[in-house]
C-alpha cells in the first residue's frame, strides 16, 4: 500500500462525499495503491449512511465507527493505527486536495528522501485542479524548529507511516489535532521539506466549525505547547523553547484581548509585550499558574 488517507468526520453529510471524490480522482490513481480509511466520531446526522453507499462502489473505502464522540484528535490516531500505508496523509471530512497533489506530495518525498512534507492551505470555494505553486520549495535540517516559527495548523500534508509510529501521532491531550500533529510529527522527523505551493483547501468557515471556538483555539494552543516541554523524548534547542514560551505567552494574552474590553491593561498584556521588547520567559510557577488557569476555563471541549 502507498498511501492511505485518514478523514475524520462528524456530521458532515453536506460535505464527505465531496472530499471523498477529490481523493478518488487523483492523478497517479492508475499507478499507485491508496485506501480512504474514515473514521465517524459517532455522528448524528447521515454521515455513516453516506459512506457506507459510497463503499459499495468503491472498496478502498474503509469505515471506523466510534461508539462515542472521542474527538478528532484520538480519531484521527485510531485511524492511523489501522493504516497500511507507507505514507499518510490526513485529511478533515470537509475539506479538499486538487488533482495533482498527491502526486506533488510524493514526489517531493522521493526527490529529497524526507518523511514529512508540508504547504500551504487556503479557504476556498472553488478547488482548482492543480496545485497553486508559488515559490521554490524549502529543505528544513531542523523540523521542529521550523514548525514552531511557521505556527502549522492545517492538514493534507504528508508523514510516513514509520513517522507517525515513531512520534506517537496526535498529542491525545488536547481534543484538536491542528497543532499537536505537525509539531509532534517534526519533532521525530530528521528533516523535511515545505513547498511553497497551495496544496489543501479548506472549506469556507460555517458556524458548525469546532475551530471557531477562539477560547477552543487558545486553549489548544497552550496545551500543545505546554505539553510539548513535558514530552522527556523530544529534545528541544534554544531556539524551541523560546519559540514555545513565545506561543505559551501569546496565548494568554490572546484569550484576555478576545474576552475583554480593557485586556492591554491587564497583566496578560505585560507578559506578552514583555516577551515581545525583552524576550520574557514564563517560570515555573507562572507556567503552572497559567496551566491552572486553561484547565479551569469553560466551553472548552477536552477529550473523553
Amino acid at each position: 500500500m502507498d498511501v492511505s488517507y485518514l478523514i475524520t468526520v462528524f456530521n458532515k453529510e453536506n460535505e464527505i462525499k465531496e472530499t471523498i471524490s477529490c481523493l478518488q480522482n487523483q492523478t497517479l490513481q492508475s499507478s499507485i495503491n491508496i485506501e480512504i480509511i474514515c473514521i465517524d466520531d459517532f455522528s448524528s446526522d447521515n454521515s455513516i449512511k453516506i459512506l457506507e453507499n459510497l463503499q459499495t462502489e468503491d472498496k478502498r473505502i474503509q469505515i471506523i465507527k466510534n461508539p462515542i464522540n472521542l474527538g478528532p484528535s484520538k480519531s484521527l490516531n485510531i485511524a492511523a493505527k489501522t493504516a497500511k500505508g507507507q505514507y499518510l496523509i490526513p485529511i478533515d471530512g470537509d475539506d479538499f486536495f486538487p488533482k495533482d497533489a498527491t502526486q506533488y506530495l510524493l514526489e517531493t518525498a522521493n526527490k529529497h528522501n524526507v518523511e514529512l512534507v508540508f504547504g500551504l492551505s487556503k479557504r476556498t470555494k472553488d478547488v482548482p485542479n492543480k496545485v497553486t505553486y508559488i515559490s521554490s520549495e524549502e529543505i528544513h535540517s531542523n523540523p521542529l524548529d521550523f514548525c514552531i516559527k511557521k505556527s502549522i495548523v492545517h492538514m493534507g500534508f504528508l508523514a510516513s507511516n514509520k513517522l507517525w509510529k515513531i512520534s506517537g501521532g496526535v498529542d491525545e491531550k488536547v481534543f484538536i489535532q491542528d497543532m499537536s500533529l505537525p509539531l509532534r510529527l517534526s519533532a521525530y522527523a530528521d528533516s523535511l521539506v515545505y513547498l511553497n505551493s497551495i496544496i489543501y483547501y479548506l472549506r469556507d468557515e460555517s458556524g458548525s466549525n469546532l475551530s471557531n471556538n477562539t477560547n477552543q483555539q487558545h486553549h489548544d494552543r497552550f496545551m500543545t505547547h505546554y505539553n510539548l516541554t513535558k514530552n522527556d523524548d523530544i529534545e528541544l534547542s534554544p531556539e524551541s523553547l523560546d519559540g514555545i514560551n513565545a506561543k505559551l505567552i501569546s496565548s494568554i494574552w490572546k484569550i484576555k484581548r478576545d474576552n475583554s474590553k480593557f485586556s492591554i491593561f491587564s497583566k496578560n498584556f505585560l507578559l506578552y509585550l514583555a516577551n515581545k521588547v525583552f524576550n520574557y520567559k514564563l517560570n515555573k510557577k507562572e507556567q503552572r499558574y497559567w496551566l491552572d488557569y486553561f484547565k479551569s476555563l469553560d466551553s472548552i471541549r477536552r477529550p473523553n
